[in-house]
């Protein structure tokens, strides 16, 4: 349950931000009925579910690929583990959900419904940032990091990308 309350804590604020609708669906969940918050949850289980296949696929073609971007595969295998654990941990506040809703305990089945729609806009995210794996590594063959020059002081910002910054000095 800590470890729950620490996952819901650290994505709700940028969920909510980033996901169109998911404030009105946590504002709203109050004035939803029984059976909407078991088609949302539903609905958003599929999603999740969606998400996870689609991240097994793209790293099954990532690593079939005769031109093997290991950049990439990292990149994914990263994401998998933390969209598995969204679509399990979603998976058990639908069963408490749907335990709440037929004991007709609707104040916790509504907690539980916000926490699905917190971890379905985690999911979103996880699934966006695999897919920026692909793209953000499928640059030129041959070239995996970016060097900018043009002054004496140089500056690394990453450990692929070296910076150099020119000094700059105004005389009044």
């Amino acid at each position: 349950m800590l470890y729950l309350v620490a996952l819901l804590c650290l994505v709700a604020g940028p969920a909510n931000a980033a996901t169109p609708g998911i404030a009105s669906t946590l504002e709203d969940s109050s004035k939803v009925s029984p059976k909407e918050m078991a088609e949302g949850a539903a609905e958003m289980m599929a999603e999740i579910d969606a998400a996870v296949a689609t991240v097994k696929k793209l790293i099954e073609t990532a690593e079939e690929d005769k031109k093997k971007n290991e950049e990439a595969i990292k990149c994914l295998h990263g994401k998998l583990p933390q969209l598995v654990t969204i679509q399990e941990i979603a998976g058990k506040r639908i069963t408490a959900m749907r335990t709440n809703l037929s004991s007709g305990d609707t104040g916790k089945a509504g907690t539980e419904y916000r926490q699905v729609a917190v971890l379905f806009s985690a999911a979103r995210e996880a699934l966006a940032a695999a897919h920026a794996c692909v793209k953000g590594t499928a640059g030129e063959s041959g070239k995996t990091s970016s060097t900018i020059t043009g002054g004496e002081q140089a500056m690394e910002i990453d450990s692929e990308i070296s910076v150099d910054i020119a000094d700059v000095s105004t005389a009044y």
